[in-house]
């Protein structure tokens, strides 16, 4: 699988919406291409802050002024 496959098929890997072959192949691929790795750490990590409610009161971003 292509680096290009794989990040444009990380979300639908992380919902759990693969085919088993399909999500084998992404996983091999992660344990060898580091670039892969570091976009799929940053989706885990992103979707951790988004879905996450245990954020410490006054921690939300406050919107600038234009």
């Amino acid at each position: 699988m292509s680096c290009r496959d794989t990040i444009h098929l990380i979300c639908w890997y992380l919902e759990g919406r693969l085919s088993e072959s399909v999500e084998t192949e992404i996983e091999l691929h992660l344990e060898g291409c580091s670039d892969c790795h570091l976009v799929f750490d940053a989706a885990i990590n992103t979707l951790d802050r988004y879905f996450t409610t245990d954020r410490p009161v006054g921690s939300a971003i406050t919107p600038r002024a234009a």
